[in-house]
C-alpha cells in the first residue's frame, strides 16, 4: 500500500472486500468477513520499541463508516 494521502474514493470505501485498505498516512479502512467497516489510525509509540527493536506501533479505532465519513477520518489522522 502507498503513502499517498486520500488514495480512497467514496465507491471504493463501498465496495472493497474484507481486508485492511490504506488510505495514507496511517488511515486504514477495515472490512470485515460480515461487511461492517470501519476506520483505525495505526500510531507510533514514540520512544518505545517491539520484540524486534522496531518502533512499537498500534491501531486506534476511530469509528465505523456510517458514523464517521471518510473526511472526518482523514481529518483525525493528523
Amino acid at each position: 500500500m502507498g503513502h499517498l494521502s486520500g488514495k480512497l474514493t467514496k465507491r471504493q470505501i463501498d465496495t472493497l472486500p474484507t481486508g485492511r485498505h490504506g488510505d495514507g498516512n496511517g488511515l486504514f479502512l477495515v472490512v470485515k468477513p460480515s461487511g461492517a467497516r470501519s476506520w483505525i489510525v495505526r500510531l507510533t509509540v514514540k520512544g518505545q520499541k517491539n520484540t524486534k527493536g522496531a518502533p512499537l506501533r498500534t491501531d486506534l479505532g476511530i469509528g465505523g463508516v456510517g458514523y464517521v465519513p471518510l473526511h472526518e477520518a482523514r481529518e483525525t489522522r493528523h
